[in-house]
């Protein structure tokens, strides 16, 4: 039987060709006021970019950081491993050219990882804990889609943010990302730990931390996944026939993988009814971001894949 790992959060930095965005991403996950102990993994992917070769080296130098390399298999593959070569019990993910809240005010409850990880220690009935995002970079906002996850949500092909704190174990049962959905794959990654521990019998809450605390930067420099042309059919079906069971246990449906994966897609939330959510969760917030929309439903940058 493998020993539990330390108490400690891991943080997953899986790096392409990111340049100078990586000593920012790495800077802000140490200038993080932490309680338990934590290790940077950063990953590179195959980079082949002078500037980020020697920002890699430049991370290399800290105490903190450890570089795996491989070649270029794409972020899913470079994210299964740090989570595989995770030397703590918790592990968050962090894009290279995204970073961690430092802005003291909303830091005096704590950092995000270390309030995450004092919630999966003592609540074995949560599944993960996560929080708000903020858009910096060519566009300043939060997300449309900043309101608390939900398991029913997430199977109705709700937003599930990159920065999800969980339990290594749980990933790992789970199947960790799957390297085929090429697209929505941090709510396939959500769904697959989800699934893993409906079968162990263990409970799915999730808890939010408002925040906003993770900072998502939207920029034109590098190609972001999300702006791929890919069949969203495909992917959920993937996920759907993946998970089987948990769909047709929480959604109470026998029906085929096809026709649930036709559902899930319907139930998929529009920007208005993301909107909506928010505004139950705080009505001041969702006013924030139609203001910042000009009242469009429609992102002024769409292009740069905001969400």
């Amino acid at each position: 039987m493998t020993p539990p790992l330390p108490e400690g959060i891991s943080f997953v930095v899986p790096c392409h060709n990111s340049g100078d965005y990586l000593v920012e991403a790495v800077d802000s996950l140490i200038d993080q006021p932490h309680q338990f102990p934590y290790e940077i993994l950063v990953v590179d992917d195959g980079s082949d970019d002078p500037s980020t070769l020697a920002a890699i080296a430049r991370c290399a130098e800290r105490d903190e950081v450890r570089v795996l390399r491989q070649e270029h298999s794409g972020h899913h593959a470079a994210r299964n491993a740090g989570i595989n070569a995770a030397a703590f019990a918790y592990v968050m993910q962090l894009d290279a050219d995204d970073r961690l809240a430092t802005d003291p005010p909303l830091l005096t409850a704590g950092s995000y990882p270390d309030r995450a990880v004092k919630f999966l220690r003592s609540q074995p009935h949560v599944a993960f804990v996560h929080t708000m995002s903020r858009m910096i970079g060519d566009f300043d906002g939060l997300t449309i889609s900043s309101y608390p996850c939900r398991e029913e949500l997430i199977l109705r092909k709700h937003h599930v943010p990159t920065s999800i704190v969980h339990r290594r174990e749980d990933a790992v049962r789970g199947g960790l990302y799957d390297p085929r959905v090429l697209k929505w794959g941090d709510w396939a990654f959500a769904v697959n730990l989800l699934a893993g521990r409906f079968r162990a019998g263990a409970a799915n809450n999730i808890v939010c931390i408002a925040g906003p605390l993770y900072e998502y930067r939207v920029h034109a420099r590098t190609r972001r996944v999300s702006n791929a042309e890919v069949s969203e059919f495909d992917m959920t079906l993937l996920v759907v026939e993946q998970n089987l069971d948990l769909f047709r246990s929480r959604l109470a449906r026998d029906d085929s993988a096809e026709a649930i994966t036709l559902d899930v897609l319907a139930a998929k939330p529009s920007r208005l009814a993301d909107l909506m959510r928010m505004a139950e969760y705080d009505l001041d917030q969702a006013l924030a971001v139609a203001r910042q929309r000009d009242f469009s439903l429609s992102s002024p940058f769409e292009g740069l894949g905001i969400p």
